[in-house]
């Protein structure tokens, strides 16, 4: 949960928790000054503020609800199962790993990886931009193999799918950060 939600979720948790608090002393038997507010907010002139406000409290409940039962995604990849304990490889050590081997085949300018943990093992998405002398079929396929074969080797976890995809062809060199 970023920042902003926090927020909605702070501003949404103090009103319910004042709106609750007024209705125990509404109960509780104080009604007069909670009647006299009540007659203020019914004014002809108040029910635009008042369904302002219910739309953007529903929606912050909207966003809240959508937040909470929003699909996370894996962190790590288990790649073996010990008597000591699991051992974890994290998913963006592995597309760094990726990453390293797609800049070593010859024609592949600039990659990005992008590795999803499935039960089977990982999947790993490549979008590459590549110089235009390059033949695709053969260095998509030699690409899709060293990285199968690198993340076996260096990570243990088979690798269940590796797709390529060229965004551009590019003769430039890519920028060391």
């Amino acid at each position: 949960m970023g920042p902003f939600d926090r927020g909605i979720m702070l501003v949404y948790t103090l009103t319910v928790t004042l709106l609750f608090l007024v209705i125990m002393v509404f109960l509780a038997g104080w009604q007069e000054p909670l009647l006299q507010l009540w007659r203020e907010i019914v004014l002809p002139g108040h029910r635009e503020i008042i369904w302002a406000l219910l739309v953007l409290y529903f929606l912050m409940g909207a966003r809240l609800l959508w937040t909470s039962l929003k699909v996370k995604r894996k962190k790590h990849a288990v790649v073996h199962d010990g008597e000591l304990g699991d051992v974890r490889v994290a998913l963006p050590a592995i597309e760094s790993l990726v990453e390293k081997v797609a800049f070593s085949v010859q024609g592949i300018k600039d990659a990005r990886a992008r590795v999803e943990a499935v039960p089977q093992g990982i999947d790993i998405s490549l979008k590459l931009f590549v110089s235009p002398s390059v033949n695709i079929p053969a260095v998509s396929e030699d690409l899709q193999r060293r990285v199968r074969d690198s993340v076996y080797s260096v990570a243990g976890i088979a690798v269940r799918e590796v797709r390529v995809a060229v965004e551009s062809f590019t003769s430039r060199k890519t920028r060391v950060e």
